[in-house]
């Protein structure tokens, strides 16, 4: 293998499918169909199951730049009235 093949332990490939089993979401059983998040280069890492409307809110959250990176590699800090509530 040379070095243009060697893939980095940080090296990722995301795949999203949709399909209509849900076994691996036991708890979105109910939906008709579920989009499956997961990294090709590290199909053990697990999964992610999105439902219909949290797909659409994912995708505008992406078209909206909520998931860019700074110039440091880091996802800016959250808003102030979008962060968790403390108890």
């Amino acid at each position: 293998m040379d070095e243009t093949e060697q893939t980095d332990e940080t090296d990722s490939r995301v795949e999203v499918y949709v399909t209509t089993d849900t076994s691996g979401a036991p708890h979105k059983a109910g939906e008709p169909k579920l989009w499956v998040m997961y990294d090709a280069a590290k199909p053990e890492a697990g999964k992610l199951y999105f439902t219909e409307a949290e797909w659409d809110a994912f995708v505008l959250g992406v078209k909206d730049g909520e998931f860019d990176l700074d110039e440091d590699g880091n996802l800016p800090p959250v808003p102030e009235d979008q962060r968790p509530q403390q108890q």
